[in-house]
């Protein structure tokens, strides 16, 4: 006889939290070489993130301390067809959701623990973005009111939300909310999804956050978003206007991008995943844009012809070299702002070295070292007493222009080899007569 039973609130929090990995809070660590958990629960996501407990997640905050949240999924029941997403209708599978009570009483136990010290709550859409978000309200209502939570609270804000009250309260309950954009433009989100409107769903709920951000003193002070990479086709150009509109126009806080990884049984099954490298360079560009102050105009010559950042060298890479007529710069003359477009100096290494320099002239590489400058990347674009610039290649990509192999004079060995194999020509060679010099 076969006796069904409810799952309890651990068996959801394994399913819940494992599920929440779909959603990303900083660039997501790879589960490749991962050790599985002894106690058996699954902490390696739909799309790779890994958590050291089931459900709980540790975010990399702006100041580089971590702070470990709840991330977990009210619901992973989902109405909606989007192509990429394991919680979507298209796929078969076993169902949970927690109940309201439920869910906040186990974020207060798990915080009067000190597992967690904040809540990440998302859900897929069950029965429509209004009721789905009014829940998920009530959940953070419950944490506040009933537990005394003051703390952290990222909260997803469904897309195609539209009543404002419901907008307002999100907005008055959390300290970070999200609406999920998953691709650049209304096109390519046609491409992810029949159900959902990019204009209405999306951007509507995202402009109604940043006027009430301006108009409201508390609550949230900070709005993010998510891109999915490569699911639809658009170039890392396309991704970067958007990225450049939201922290412009709607003053984001963070956009966050995840390469996209087919799921099972969804209409993109068949489809490419996106290297993870892609996913690498695009926050590299972010970076590039948001701390260190690159105009469009600057960042251009990181793309092809196609839109594409090169995946063989990062973005600054690649501006540096397409500018070398900028280049070397003068360590101890240069401003913060030249110092900060040199390979490998960053905004901590390059405000050590005008502070360092204004009490003694830098001289060494070891000093540079010390303040943080990574010397490999560095040195070709650098110049300071005792160091000459050399050319050099970094990773793949050439800096300089050099000698092509097949102008090179061949060694004393290969000379040898061809004169013992004269006879019978270049054939019966053990060198490769393309590369060797000795051709004809």
């Amino acid at each position: 006889m076969l006796i069904q039973r409810a799952p309890d609130v651990y068996e959801k929090l394994r399913n819940l939290g494992g599920m929440a990995t779909d959603d990303i809070l900083s660039p997501a660590e790879r589960s490749d070489g991962a050790a599985r958990p002894s106690d058996g629960w699954s902490r390696v996501g739909p799309r790779g993130g890994v958590t050291p407990h089931a459900g709980v997640y540790r975010a990399a905050m702006p100041n580089g301390k971590r702070i470990s949240l709840l991330r977990v999924m009210f619901t992973d029941h989902c109405i909606m067809d989007c192509h990429y997403c394991p919680n979507s209708y298209w796929v078969p599978r076993k169902r949970y959701g927690f109940k309201v009570d439920e869910l906040a009483r186990l974020f207060d136990e798990m915080r009067r623990r000190h597992t967690v010290e904040g809540l990440f709550l998302s859900s897929g859409i069950f029965k429509d973005p209004n009721a789905t978000q009014e829940r998920l309200l009530d959940v953070v209502e419950a944490v506040r009111s009933r537990y005394g939570f003051r703390g952290y609270v990222h909260l997803k804000v469904m897309p195609g939300t539209s009543a404002d009250a419901l907008i307002e309260q999100s907005q008055r309950l959390g300290a970070r909310l999200s609406v999920n954009m998953e691709a650049p433009s209304a096109e390519h989100l046609r491409k992810l999804s029949a159900m959902k409107d990019f204009d209405n769903g999306i951007l509507a709920p995202m402009k109604r956050i940043a006027a009430l951000m301006q108009e409201r003193y508390g609550g949230a002070v900070g709005q993010a978003t998510q891109l999915v990479v490569g699911a639809a086709e658009e170039s890392d150009w396309d991704i970067y206007t958007r990225m450049r509109s939201l922290y412009g126009e709607y003053g984001f806080k963070r956009v966050y991008y995840s390469a996209f990884r087919p799921v099972r049984h969804t209409p993109l099954e068949e489809h490419p995943a996106t290297p993870p490298v892609r996913e690498h360079r695009l926050y590299q560009l972010d970076w590039l844009s948001r701390i260190y102050g690159y105009d469009t105009e600057e960042l251009r010559p990181a793309f092809d012809t196609g839109g594409f950042l090169e995946l063989r060298a990062d973005p600054k890479l690649m501006i540096a070299a397409s500018n070398f007529e900028r280049f070397p710069v003068d360590v101890n003359r240069a401003s913060e702002a030249e110092l900060l477009r040199v390979p490998g100096v960053g905004p901590l290494a390059a405000g050590r070295i005008v502070k360092q320099r204004a009490q003694h002239t830098v001289t060494r590489r070891q000093e540079l070292q010390a303040m943080g400058v990574v010397l490999k990347r560095a040195l070709p674009f650098l110049r300071f007493p005792g160091h000459r610039p050399v050319p050099a290649k970094q990773g793949e990509l050439a800096l300089f222009p050099q000698q092509d192999a097949s102008h090179a004079p061949p060694s004393r060995r290969t000379i040898d080899l061809h004169s013992e194999h004269a006879a019978s020509g270049c054939g019966s060679c053990p060198l490769n007569p393309g590369t060797c010099g000795m051709a004809a």
